[in-house]
């Protein structure tokens, strides 16, 4: 087999991946984008840009393990929909002139905000610290705010099973920050 016939067969292959991460999860990735957006333009944009990135991280596409590569999507389509968000909230504020920052700075506890970034950050390396089996609902409760049905869907798991999980994590979570 020659080297164009290889990569030719290599590229079929990468777009036959792609095309079934979109039949499989297409539906809950403009889902998830639209939680995080609110606008239907800039969901489709969302999805369109986490394929994008898909498909330069095929290897992480894993059908064999469905949880790790659905964990993967939600992650990709999560960051995506964040970046989306972060530009238009640049952008509309870029519009804003002096005298309503001026006004709105009255009304923002700058501590406040800073604090609550830190406690975040220190929330996250807690739940990283955890067993794998707590880190990965607690992630995906907290950080990508899946329900717990979500959850138990997701990881084709009994949804007491995750309430569980995620009750214990919590506990063990509030010990280690205390």
């Amino acid at each position: 087999m020659s080297n164009g016939t290889k990569a030719k067969k290599w590229e079929e292959e990468q777009r036959q991946k792609l095309e079934k991460v979109y039949e499989l999860y297409g539906s809950r990735m403009y889902y998830r984008a639209m939680q995080i957006l609110n606008q239907r333009e800039d969901a489709e944009d969302a999805v369109q840009n986490s394929i994008i990135a898909i498909s330069r991280h095929t290897d992480c596409i894993d059908f064999d393990d469905e949880a790790k590569t659905a964990a993967f999507v939600y992650t990709v389509i999560s960051h995506c929909a964040i970046d989306i968000y972060r530009k238009n909230k640049r952008s509309r504020q870029s519009n804003i002139n002096i005298e309503d920052i001026t006004e709105q700075a009255g009304n923002v506890d700058i501590e406040n905000e800073i604090l609550v970034s830190m406690e975040l950050k220190r929330v996250v390396e807690e739940i990283n610290k955890l067993d794998f089996t707590y880190r990965e609902v607690l992630s995906l409760f907290y950080l990508n705010e899946m329900s717990p049905r979500e959850i138990s869907d997701l990881l084709e798991i009994p949804y007491n099973t995750v309430r569980s999980k995620i009750n214990r994590g919590r506990k063990k979570l509030l010990k280690s920050l205390w």
